[in-house]
Protein backbone atom coordinates (compact mmCIF):
# COMPACT_ATOMS: atom_id res chain seq x y z
CA UNK A 1 0.00 0.00 0.00
CA UNK A 2 1.32 3.51 -1.16
CA UNK A 3 0.52 5.91 1.18
CA UNK A 4 1.16 10.16 0.57
CA UNK A 5 0.54 12.88 3.35
CA UNK A 6 -0.44 16.05 2.68
CA UNK A 7 0.83 17.22 5.79
CA UNK A 8 -0.67 20.86 5.53
CA UNK A 9 -4.23 19.49 5.48
CA UNK A 10 -3.60 16.50 7.65
CA UNK A 11 -4.36 14.09 5.01
CA UNK A 12 -3.40 10.57 4.37
CA UNK A 13 -4.15 9.90 0.84
CA UNK A 14 -4.28 5.92 -0.37
CA UNK A 15 -5.10 4.59 -3.98
CA UNK A 16 -6.20 0.88 -2.55
CA UNK A 17 -8.09 -0.75 0.05
CA UNK A 18 -6.66 -0.97 3.46
CA UNK A 19 -6.95 -4.93 3.81
CA UNK A 20 -3.68 -5.26 6.22
CA UNK A 21 -4.79 -2.70 9.29
CA UNK A 22 -1.29 -4.05 11.10
CA UNK A 23 0.92 -3.32 8.08
CA UNK A 24 -1.58 0.28 7.86
CA UNK A 25 -0.02 1.37 11.14
CA UNK A 26 4.13 0.39 10.19
CA UNK A 27 3.61 2.62 7.25
CA UNK A 28 2.10 5.30 9.26
CA UNK A 29 5.18 4.58 12.03
CA UNK A 30 7.37 4.67 9.04
CA UNK A 31 6.53 8.32 7.37
CA UNK A 32 6.13 9.43 11.28
CA UNK A 33 10.04 8.20 11.84
CA UNK A 34 10.57 10.04 8.25
CA UNK A 35 12.59 13.62 8.44
CA UNK A 36 9.42 15.18 6.91
CA UNK A 37 6.82 13.16 9.54
CA UNK A 38 9.10 14.35 12.42
CA UNK A 39 8.15 18.04 12.02
CA UNK A 40 4.35 16.75 12.66
CA UNK A 41 1.91 15.69 15.23
CA UNK A 42 1.59 11.86 14.94
CA UNK A 43 -0.80 10.38 13.06
CA UNK A 44 -2.47 7.39 15.11
CA UNK A 45 -3.14 5.86 18.44
CA UNK A 46 -1.96 1.83 17.65
CA UNK A 47 -3.62 -0.80 19.98
CA UNK A 48 -3.68 -4.41 19.56
CA UNK A 49 -5.29 -6.34 22.02
CA UNK A 50 -4.71 -10.60 22.26
CA UNK A 51 -7.63 -12.49 22.70
CA UNK A 52 -5.16 -15.69 23.34
CA UNK A 53 -4.71 -18.73 20.96
CA UNK A 54 -2.83 -16.41 18.69
CA UNK A 55 -5.92 -14.12 18.27
CA UNK A 56 -5.87 -10.52 18.34
CA UNK A 57 -7.88 -7.45 17.61
CA UNK A 58 -6.08 -4.54 15.64
CA UNK A 59 -7.25 -0.51 16.33
CA UNK A 60 -5.62 2.35 14.61
CA UNK A 61 -7.38 5.78 15.98
CA UNK A 62 -6.42 8.41 13.59
CA UNK A 63 -5.58 11.55 15.85
CA UNK A 64 -4.43 15.28 15.73
CA UNK A 65 -6.47 16.55 13.06
CA UNK A 66 -5.48 13.56 10.55
CA UNK A 67 -7.91 12.26 8.22
CA UNK A 68 -8.12 9.10 5.25
CA UNK A 69 -8.45 9.89 1.60
CA UNK A 70 -8.99 7.43 -0.97
CA UNK A 71 -7.99 9.60 -3.72
CA UNK A 72 -8.98 7.90 -6.83
CA UNK A 73 -12.86 7.38 -7.41
CA UNK A 74 -13.80 3.62 -6.55
CA UNK A 75 -14.77 1.41 -4.36
CA UNK A 76 -12.57 0.69 -1.27
CA UNK A 77 -12.75 -2.15 1.79
CA UNK A 78 -11.39 -1.54 5.15
CA UNK A 79 -10.70 -4.36 7.09
CA UNK A 80 -10.34 -3.80 10.68
CA UNK A 81 -11.06 -1.48 13.70
CA UNK A 82 -10.13 2.27 12.11
CA UNK A 83 -11.42 5.18 13.99
CA UNK A 84 -11.09 9.07 12.55
CA UNK A 85 -12.33 10.94 9.78
CA UNK A 86 -13.19 9.73 5.77
CA UNK A 87 -12.46 12.97 3.11
CA UNK A 88 -15.44 12.03 0.77
CA UNK A 89 -14.20 11.90 -2.81
CA UNK A 90 -17.16 12.03 -5.49
CA UNK A 91 -17.33 8.49 -7.01
CA UNK A 92 -16.10 6.54 -4.10
CA UNK A 93 -17.32 4.14 -1.75
CA UNK A 94 -15.85 2.90 1.41
CA UNK A 95 -17.02 -0.24 3.16
CA UNK A 96 -15.47 -0.68 6.59
CA UNK A 97 -15.40 -3.99 8.14
CA UNK A 98 -15.04 -3.57 11.69
CA UNK A 99 -13.74 -6.64 14.05
CA UNK A 100 -15.65 -7.98 16.88
CA UNK A 101 -13.86 -6.51 20.05
CA UNK A 102 -14.11 -9.36 21.78
CA UNK A 103 -15.41 -12.68 21.98
CA UNK A 104 -16.23 -14.35 25.69
CA UNK A 105 -16.67 -18.20 26.11
CA UNK A 106 -18.03 -20.46 29.24
CA UNK A 107 -17.14 -23.55 29.81
CA UNK A 108 -18.50 -25.70 33.15
CA UNK A 109 -18.74 -22.60 34.55
CA UNK A 110 -22.22 -20.77 35.66
CA UNK A 111 -23.19 -17.01 36.39
CA UNK A 112 -25.56 -14.95 36.30
CA UNK A 113 -28.66 -15.72 33.97
CA UNK A 114 -29.99 -13.46 31.94
CA UNK A 115 -33.27 -13.23 33.61
CA UNK A 116 -31.46 -12.91 36.73
CA UNK A 117 -29.68 -10.16 35.59
CA UNK A 118 -32.56 -8.02 34.01
CA UNK A 119 -34.06 -8.33 37.42
CA UNK A 120 -31.40 -6.88 39.22
CA UNK A 121 -31.27 -4.01 36.97
CA UNK A 122 -35.07 -3.44 37.02
CA UNK A 123 -34.86 -3.42 40.65
CA UNK A 124 -31.83 -0.86 40.94
CA UNK A 125 -33.85 1.12 38.05
CA UNK A 126 -36.83 1.22 40.54
CA UNK A 127 -34.95 1.99 43.41
CA UNK A 128 -33.42 5.09 41.64
CA UNK A 129 -36.34 6.29 40.56
CA UNK A 130 -37.99 6.27 43.78
CA UNK A 131 -34.89 8.46 44.69
CA UNK A 132 -35.29 11.22 42.26
CA UNK A 133 -39.27 11.09 43.02
CA UNK A 134 -38.79 11.79 46.76
CA UNK A 135 -36.11 14.63 46.12
CA UNK A 136 -38.85 15.51 43.22
CA UNK A 137 -41.47 15.80 45.77
CA UNK A 138 -39.12 17.58 48.33
CA UNK A 139 -38.59 20.37 45.64
CA UNK A 140 -42.34 20.50 44.16
CA UNK A 141 -42.82 20.81 48.56
CA UNK A 142 -40.63 24.05 49.04
CA UNK A 143 -41.95 26.05 46.01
Amino acid sequence: MALTFDATNKVIETTASITDLQQFHLELRSWEASAEGAMHPITHNWKSLELGDGASVDQVDLVNGWKLKFSVAGSYVINGNLTGSIVEVPGSFVKHKTSVAYVTTSVGSSGPSAASIAAELRASLVSELQAILQIQTKIDATF
